[in-house]
């Protein structure tokens, strides 16, 4: 009982990082009768995180501000909605709309609860990086962790940071922020704030119960990046309809947070950031500037990296296999990719409802630029697979065995809001021509 009560906690404390604080900015979400705006909140989340990866890099023990940090913004949360804008039936929607995600958040938590088994690569890296910044030990001291270089740390404090927070310091619910993350970024792409309630919440609710498995949440990092990159997916679609420069700005935010949840984060960061280059809907002058401030992040990340003394190269990629590939080795690796690219492939609901919409959508008689982006995307992401297995100096079989399932999960976020819309439209059209 005591359990389910800090689950419940958690999911108030996790609410307060997707309500605040964007809105102390935008009260005319009040005043247009929205008490709640699920941009903002997507907003919200991302502009937090990277509040929180800023946290994780000062050399200041966990303890002396997570909790000032959670009360501090418990307290502008009380301020906004129930004393400078508070409306009863406001907030009766409110709850009405966001009871499905709690009830999907609070199911999953519970089966997280009850398992506790930790993934492999979560066992021996990720969990002893959160135990370091749990024993208020800051950035710098990851150095003592003899495999510190293999991944980089932010997941970890997230896990370490929410982990803290509860009454009782049970580990799990540090990784509870990860099952909140990825039912928030599906709630997110299912939903148009208030509008098809119903319809939203069985797409939700599907698109959950096709996609969940524990291990997601076994402390492994690669459902932070498949949950932001469902986020900004949608975001490009956005800028499709509107020329609003956040998106852009927040687009940037998230490549800032993937770039410190695995070392593959900078090749899907890089590759957001070619898109928004190769978008019609932003100026020369805007493309200059996300340019120059995503070098900016990518130089800050070296600089702190050079700070600690944390190493680059811990990765199995090695100049001398490189220039040593030949066809006949070539051939070789590519056999066992093709194989298991297929077979994951297949298996991945999102990957490969993706690409049969895309590919139906490139046959359409004008594509539009979302779907040019997609078109890249898929372009892009398909090299990387190849080529991190083509240079990877390992056994070719068992890296393949190990990590691509995870690696095309990892990569299939960027098509769930493509396959939702689709499913979402296909509803539409079917209700006005039976209306």
């Amino acid at each position: 009982m005591i359990e389910i009560s800090q689950i419940l906690l958690s999911f108030i404390l996790f609410s307060l990082i997707i309500t605040v604080p964007v809105n102390i900015f935008n009260y005319k979400m009040f005043v247009n009768k929205k008490f709640f705006n699920l941009d903002i909140a997507s907003f919200n989340l991302i502009l937090n995180c990277n509040i929180l990866l800023l946290m994780s890099i000062l050399p200041i023990s966990l303890r002396l501000y997570n909790s000032l940090f959670i009360f501090s913004y418990l307290i502008v949360f009380i301020y906004i909605y129930f004393i400078k804008n508070f409306k009863f039936n406001l907030l009766k929607n409110f709850i009405q709309f966001i009871s499905i995600f709690f009830i999907i958040f609070f199911i999953i938590s519970t089966n997280v609860a009850s398992e506790l088994n930790l993934g492999w690569d979560a066992k021996y890296f990720y969990y002893i990086k959160a135990l370091f910044f749990i024993e208020n030990q800051h950035l710098g001291d990851l150095n003592k962790f003899t495999y510190n270089a293999w991944h980089p740390h932010l997941g970890s404090f997230f896990w370490a940071f929410f982990w803290n927070l509860m009454p009782i310091k049970l580990e799990y619910f540090g990784r509870l922020f990860y099952v909140f993350l990825f039912c928030f970024s599906i709630f997110y792409v299912c939903h148009n704030n208030f509008k098809d309630k119903f319809v939203g919440n069985i797409i939700f609710i599907l698109t959950i119960l096709i996609s969940y498995k524990y291990g997601r949440f076994s402390g492994l990092q690669e459902i932070l990046i498949f949950s932001f990159l469902a986020i900004l997916s949608r975001y490009f679609f956005l800028l499709k309809n509107s020329n609003n420069i956040s998106y852009v700005l927040f687009i940037l935010l998230g490549c800032n947070l993937i770039i410190w949840f695995k070392s593959e984060g900078i090749v899907y960061a890089t590759i957001l950031v070619l898109l928004l280059n190769f978008s019609n809907q932003i100026s020369r002058k805007i493309k200059v500037c996300l340019n120059l401030f995503y070098i900016s992040i990518i130089i800050l990340k070296v600089i702190i990296y050079q700070y600690f003394d944390f190493a680059f190269n811990a990765q199995p990629y090695n100049l001398d296999h490189i220039l040593n590939l030949n066809f006949s080795i070539i051939f070789y690796k590519l056999k066992f990719i093709l194989s298991f690219f297929f077979y994951y492939s297949f298996i991945n609901v999102f990957l490969v409802s993706g690409i049969i919409i895309l590919f139906t959508l490139n046959f359409q008689r004008k594509i539009d630029n979302y779907t040019k982006l997609l078109n890249y995307y898929f372009i892009f992401s398909i090299m990387f697979i190849f080529g991190a297995y083509l240079f990877r100096d390992m056994e070719i079989e068992y890296a393949v065995r190990t990590t691509m399932e995870r690696i095309i999960f990892t990569s299939s976020g960027f098509y769930v809001f493509l396959v939702v819309n689709f499913f979402k439209n296909l509803n539409k059209n079917l209700t006005n021509r039976l209306a």
